[in-house]
């Protein structure tokens, strides 16, 4: 069998019968990919995370801002920065300078555990009514630990503002230059 290649070069190239026949799928003609959002790349869940108020607008030497109002302040993923968004949007990255990880209590490791067993026992026993009891357990366990959270922002009398972030036993202190 002989293909003729020119044939099927020039029936692209001509758009015999539009570009649909050739893309049956929805493409981007420009721009940025939906998925390439940050709000898809670092999703984080917003009640888990710190809120920082900011009461007035922060600028760099370069002349960028960010302006006063609510942020919510995450540790990034290689825990280099610490991420501010607004409206689940990434607004800006913050370097950190000192990072301290803390271990958990013992008391809290096997309260933890425990939880985890009976959802683990009560998923295969197929009690649902102890399923659902263990699962508000742990609920509530993990807000008792988020209610710990806090970050603030400290002007240092020079040129630059400090930012202390606490959440989950990581502590983080990172510097904004003015």
């Amino acid at each position: 069998m002989f293909i003729d290649a020119d044939l099927i070069a020039y029936d692209f190239m001509t758009d015999f019968n539009g570009i649909e026949r050739h893309f049956p799928t929805p493409y981007y003609p420009a721009g940025v990919y939906d998925e390439d959002k940050p709000i898809y790349k670092d999703k984080v869940e917003e009640s888990k995370y710190p809120t920082l108020t900011l009461p007035c607008d922060l600028y760099d030497m370069d002349g960028n801002i960010i302006p006063n109002g609510f942020y919510m302040v995450a540790l990034s993923l290689n825990k280099k920065y610490l991420n501010l968004y607004q409206s689940n949007e990434l607004k800006a990255r913050i370097k950190i300078i000192k990072l301290v990880e803390t271990m958990y209590s013992q008391d809290e490791i096997n309260e933890e555990m425990e939880i985890k067993g009976r959802i683990q026992w009560a998923k295969e026993n197929k009690k649902l009514k102890k399923l659902h009891k263990a699962e508000e357990d742990l609920e509530a366990f993990n807000q008792k630990k988020a209610a710990e959270s806090n970050v603030e922002i400290f002007d240092s009398g020079k040129n630059y503002y400090i930012l202390k972030y606490n959440h989950n036993g990581k502590k983080a202190t990172g510097v904004i230059l003015k």
